[in-house]
């Protein structure tokens, strides 16, 4: 183009902290004194360019880009902004530019308030007020942070837009509250993996369901587009959205802050915090899904396997049956050359080691859902129907077995407590013997080293021994959780996922009385969720005739969940 047809650019820029300074620093005031200015000084063919709410820190703007790619077509002969700000806040970037890039182009820069124009030579004064600008970007950054952090410590959402399902409250926009049109999509995520599907199978049925992404939903109810917003295909949902999704404890009602930060005040980059930085703050608003829920979810997305092409249908009992030997995992075989009715379970360590390390440990999937099934039925029903009998048993149960545990695992952590106190003090008596002179420094740093890797293994156990005795105390409650559910599913005709996560935590398989035989019995413990195994149920007429009184006569004997030449057999504690 002829220097007359190329544009004289006039560039302005708004951040979210300009707009704090008042009226001043306006888009709208930026646009009046730059045209004033041109017309003043002859500037012709002018073009004016804007970005409102980008931080003078970051040059991937819209419009700024717009300005560099007119620039680099040679369609630009001069650049004019209200001050050296408003170009942005990087003194590195700014000088580049100013010094580089513009005469590398030909292009004459203009900072009305500073007093530069590159057209009669440098101004001794620019590079100071790039680097003030600078100081004042990470001033301002410093203190939206500690702004952002006390807001974080009382519990208030700091994010600006509201997780998917939710949106902000009309008469409080710190507050967010469901959202009537995404709300159940939330739901209906959770529920299908409740039902065994993986992230990428509920993305399929989402996007041939026509629902839209949250990217694209977002976009449609603000005008906002957001990072990876692709509206030509607005239902292509990406497992990696599920599975954020799947992950995210807003969905319960909480909320954590301070999970993520950015790298400086100049790289925007996001980076994951250590979970022990994490804010959580329980029921602060109104959940989408039950803690039951989540659980069970993610139990599955925990063992989840990915299976195999030719399959269709997951395992069910993923990461869920072990070896009653070794304590390995049972593995499932299928394969299309197999029937259904001969796809069976096999001991993991007998299958990668051979027989020297354990035994098959074989049962048909077949067998162990019938198995399952049954006595889950068995279990429910004498829950719903004797539900007195069952809370004494359990309560007894509980209080035999559970307490014992509980005490020795408060006596554990009491002495891993004091053993941590003394360690500290004798690591300080150890580092004035040293000062002093009273050991030399290679004992000092032989006992040390030995002081400090005993004091870090102690307080890396001490979290997980704390961990067990809550979960203990905890289910030495959880009898009426356990009977709730029986009455919510009264009638279980098949074993499906939600249903086996729910009530089931695993399951331990024996190896069968006789190898090869088909009628050999094979003992199976099943331990429930809230209470453990199961003994037999002994009905209280037959209790009284051995003499006991109808409290006492719940269950008893000491055979395994199930045998599989009997899957409707009678439970009882592990041999």
């Amino acid at each position: 183009m002829a220097n007359q047809e190329k544009y004289t650019i006039l560039y302005g820029r708004l951040s979210q902290e300009d707009e704090r300074e008042g009226e001043s620093n306006s888009i709208q005031n930026q646009r009046m004194m730059l045209e004033k200015y041109a017309e003043d000084n002859g500037f012709t063919n002018t073009k004016f360019l804007y970005d409102d709410g980008y931080s003078g820190t970051n040059f991937n703007r819209p419009a700024w880009k717009e300005v560099m790619e007119l620039v680099e077509s040679d369609q630009v002969s001069t650049l004019i902004v209200k001050d050296m700000s408003r170009l942005g806040r990087d003194y590195l970037l700014v000088g580049q530019y100013t010094e580089m890039i513009f005469p590398s182009y030909g292009v004459r820069f203009i900072a009305v308030n500073n007093n530069v124009d590159s057209l009669y030579g440098d101004n001794d004064f620019t590079p100071f007020v790039n680097l003030f600008n600078d100081f004042y970007a990470k001033d301002t950054s410093r203190k939206i942070r500690a702004v952002k952090k006390a807001q974080a410590e009382r519990g208030e959402r700091i994010g600006t837009r509201p997780p998917y399902g939710y949106s902000k409250s009309e008469n409080n926009p710190k507050q967010i509250v469901p959202d009537e049109q995404t709300a159940d999509v939330v739901r209906h995520i959770f529920r299908l993996c409740a039902e065994g599907r993986g992230p990428s199978q509920i993305a399929k049925q989402l996007k041939a369901e026509q629902v839209l992404t949250p990217t694209n939903y977002y976009y449609r109810q603000t005008g906002v587009a957001l990072v990876n917003l692709d509206t030509e295909r607005p239902y292509n949902w990406s497992d990696t959205t599920i599975a954020s999704i799947l992950g995210d404890i807003s969905y319960l009602g909480h909320t954590v802050n301070m999970r993520y930060t950015t790298v400086s005040y100049k790289n925007k980059k996001q980076i994951e915090r250590p979970e022990s930085e994490w804010l959580k703050f329980e029921n602060t608003h109104e959940p989408l899904i039950s803690q039951e829920l989540w659980d069970i979810v993610q139990d599955i997305r925990k063992h989840k396997k990915r299976p195999p092409k030719q399959m269709d249908m997951p395992n069910l009992f993923s990461g869920m049956v072990f070896c009653a030997d070794c304590g390995g995992t049972l593995v499932l075989h299928r394969a299309h050359t197999m029937k259904e009715t001969q796809n069976n379970f096999m001991c993991s360590t007998y299958k990668k080691r051979g027989k020297e390390e354990c035994s098959a440990h074989y049962i048909r999937e077949t067998q162990l859902k019938t198995i399952v099934l049954d006595d889950l039925k068995r279990v429910t029903h004498y829950a719903r129907q004797k539900e007195k009998l069952f809370v004494e048993h359990i309560t007894r149960k509980n209080t035999a077995e559970t307490r014992q545990e509980i005490t020795r695992i408060q006596r554990e952590i009491d002495a891993a407590k004091r053993r941590d106190g003394e360690l500290t003090a004798l690591f300080k008596r150890l580092y004035e013997d040293n000062v002093l002179g009273r050991i030399p420094n290679e004992h000092f740093r032989l006992l040390s080293s030995e002081y400090t890797t005993e004091q870090a293994e102690l307080r890396n156990r001490l979290p997980k021994l704390e961990q067990r005795l809550e979960h203990l105390r905890n289910s030495l409650t959880n009898v009426a959780q356990f009977i709730d559910k029986a009455k919510r599913y009264s009638d279980i005709t098949e074993l499906t996922p939600e249903i086996l996560r729910l009530f089931i935590e695993k399951i331990v398989v024996g190896e069968k009385s006789q190898k090869y035989s088909r009628t050999a019995e094979q003992d199976i413990w099943i331990y429930y969720r809230d209470i453990g195994l199961m003994d037999t149920p002994v009905e209280p007429e037959e209790a009284q005739e051995d003499g006991l009184d109808e409290g006492e006569a719940i269950l008893t004997d000491d055979t395994p969940a199930a045998t599989s030449d009997a899957p409707a057999a009678s439970t009882g504690p592990a041999a």
